[in-house]
């Protein structure tokens, strides 16, 4: 069932136009993820899932998981809309 969520998630992502946008992933704000739409913060919540994963040599995606620390992360996000966004993940890892 895993397998199957996370090809579809690769579908969608597929599937969307790509826009001709470059966005350095050290410079988002929690306000800026707040402002996002659902898509597109999933985007980056899932590209910051694999380039954390890479740094720990964890090639495996646990869907759970990732749902669960997007969750702790827009909370703390809404609650700190002033901090960036790579430090609020770090906050919550340490």
């Amino acid at each position: 069932m895993k397998k199957l969520v996370l090809f579809a998630v690769l579908a969608v992502l597929g599937a969307q136009t790509a826009k001709a946008e470059v966005v350095d992933v050290s410079t988002i704000k929690c306000s800026d993820l707040i402002a996002m739409t659902k898509d597109e913060a999933s985007y980056v919540l899932i590209w910051l899932h694999g380039y954390y994963g890479g740094k720990a040599g964890d090639t495996t995606i646990d869907l759970t998981a990732l749902e669960k620390s997007g969750t702790a992360i827009g909370e703390k996000c809404a609650a700190n809309p002033e901090l960036g966004l790579m430090t609020v993940i770090t906050q919550l890892t340490q």
